[in-house]
């Protein structure tokens, strides 16, 4: 480190000061010499003002250096900042004020979100808050609830024919939410209004509701029970399918009526239609006959409440058939 020049320029003016002969001395001499040696011994040596000298130009080279930096005036689109920063070189201090800090987020580069575009998030979430009430109110009446458990064929179900009976496959997670099964046929159908007649504009009564044709509701949730993987079907009669069953068959003959025409002729109820047991060609001889049936599962609805439809399942329909062998004259599942 450098001497001080104003301890040296002391001793200096402090031997000038000595004026008689017998003032100097070996003595007073020495002293003034050792604290002037003494002074030498605190300088530092060439090596050490390299390396301070290195320090300084280092500073100089990095510029300024921020002390502090807060927000400053409010934007709608981008971030201001006041920063202080000092010069590292000469210790002089300057201020910016609302410096453009963060700019705008843009497609392109992320930033700062701009006042617009907190505006949008707030409208869109009102509008949400608006909208969740009526799609929960329109799921509850579909039975589609639960998230995404509620949406039509979220979960793929499957049905297979072992040693004679029906296993479902897939729906185990679905019962354990609270679902339920229910049977449908492939049909035309066309429900009664019930005992009183509908009038229409124009004065014309309608006993009858419009003609569906395809996958409609057999029974109700009564109709059809998952023990385990094994299906079963309601025992009771065709037109008590809407109450609770007395009992539970895992046999095809649960889901088909033969009934005797006063023709003779052995024939089931199939929707709005009737097929014939025998053969058209031969009316001896009975003939095979596939009649399609469907499971899908929904949210537990009784009977009466409302129309339930394919829409209102929680899985996707799980196809099987049930056959009628003219030779054995039996009903077995098949696919």
């Amino acid at each position: 480190m450098a001497i001080d020049v104003k301890s040296l320029t002391q001793i200096i003016s402090d031997f000038r000061k000595l004026q008689s002969k017998d003032s100097v001395s070996p003595e007073s001499l020495g002293a003034i010499l050792q604290r002037i040696a003494d002074l030498l011994a605190t300088a530092g040596t060439s090596d050490t003002v390299t390396a301070i000298q290195t320090l300084l130009n280092g500073f100089k080279a990095a510029g300024q250096a921020v002390c502090s930096i807060e927000q400053g005036a409010a934007d709608r689109n981008n971030i201001l900042a006041n920063i202080k920063a000092v010069d590292l070189g000469n210790g002089s201090i300057a201020t910016a004020s609302n410096n453009l800090f963060i700019k705008q987020a843009t497609t392109e580069r992320a930033g700062a979100m701009r006042a617009q575009q907190v505006v949008d998030l707030n409208n869109a979430r009102n509008r949400i808050a608006e909208i969740l009430p009526l799609l929960e109110k329109i799921q509850a009446k579909l039975g589609m609830t639960d998230g995404t458990k509620g949406l039509y064929n979220t979960a793929q179900i499957a049905v297979a024919v072992v040693n004679g009976t029906l296993r479902i496959y897939g729906a185990q997670q679905l019962i354990a939410d609270g679902y339920v099964p229910y049977l449908f046929r492939h049909t035309r159908k066309r429900n009664q209004w019930g005992d009183k007649l509908v009038i229409e504009a124009g004065g014309a009564s309608k006993k009858y509701c419009d003609k569906r044709k395809g996958w409609n509701l057999y029974g109700s949730v009564h109709s059809v029970k998952i023990s385990g993987s094994t299906l079963s079907f309601s025992t009771n009669p065709k037109t008590e399918q809407t109450t609770v069953a007395i009992g539970y068959s895992t046999s095809p003959d649960a889901l088909v009526t033969v009934h005797t025409r006063r023709d003779g002729t052995p024939s089931i109820g199939w929707g709005r239609s009737t097929i014939s047991l025998l053969d058209p060609k031969n009316p001896k001889k009975h003939r095979m006959i596939r009649l399609r049936f469907a499971v899908g599962l929904a949210k537990k609805m009784l009977p009466g409440r409302s129309l339930i439809t394919t829409a209102n399942l929680a899985s996707s329909l799980a196809e099987f058939s049930i056959i009628y062998n003219p030779n054995t004259k039996q009903w077995t599942f098949g696919k």
